[in-house]
């Protein structure tokens, strides 16, 4: 896996700026029209309407909660500097965001009536993009955690179901194209990669490292003093 990274990040970036020139050369619009039309024909957009909530999980405020659950996880977890960069890639992703936003202004959609109004630009969503980062950075920390294996399975699994119904809410709710989610995915998921790898090269102590290799083993004991 950890040679697989750097190919997975290199694809990853390479989609996104891809995806921003089909964007801002309008080549993507016959595909975002298509699938807005789908989403939000009467019989699906009906199916689609327990969407609306969950779009709330990718606000900025609900990514701050991540945030601060994310640190807590890092300090509960170990080790806790963790926690703290991951909170810290949280944040950097949220000032990406604003700025790749103001590089492509790409208009909001009125290809239909949206359900809600949002203002600023749409590429990328920055509820897809940020849901992906802030559940992507705890759902490592809880894979590494010494749960039982089945919990960080479901708990990791539960993480992924929730970004992608954020993302879809985006579309469903007429404030993003699709194209602006994908690249959100991709983006945070990047994003989510380096996080996994930085933190994995964080110099720890030798037990430290063994037990976050493992998170089923044991830790030892301190020694007694004297």
């Amino acid at each position: 896996m950890a040679r697989a990274t750097p190919a997975f990040l290199l694809g990853g970036i390479l989609t996104v700026i891809g995806v921003a020139l089909l964007v801002v050369t309008d080549a993507a619009d016959p595909f975002d029209r298509a699938l807005i039309e789908a989403v939000r024909g009467r019989d699906v957009s009906t199916m689609l309407a327990f969407l609306g909530p969950i779009t709330d999980l990718g606000s900025t405020g609900a990514v701050i909660v991540v945030a601060f659950l994310a640190f807590a996880a890092g300090a509960a977890i170990g080790p806790w500097r963790h926690g703290l960069i991951g909170a810290v890639t949280i944040g950097l992703a949220a000032l990406g965001v604003e700025l790749v936003k103001a590089t492509v202004a790409r208009d909001r959609p009125s290809i239909l009536e949206p359900i809600i109004v949002e203002h600023g630009f749409s590429f990328p969503s920055g509820h897809a993009t940020l849901s992906m980062v802030a559940y992507g950075v705890l759902g490592v920390l809880l894979g590494r955690s010494r749960l039982p294996p089945a919990a960080r399975t479901v708990l990791v699994f539960a993480l992924g179901v929730l970004v992608v119904l954020v993302g879809a809410s985006r579309v469903w709710l007429g404030v993003h194209f699709p194209t602006d989610v994908i690249a959100g995915w991709i983006a945070g998921g990047v994003v989510v990669l380096l996080y996994a790898s930085f933190t994995r090269s964080v110099s720890r102590e030798p037990a430290e490292a063994a037990a976050d290799a493992d998170p089923a083993a044991p830790r030892s004991d301190p020694p007694a003093a004297g």
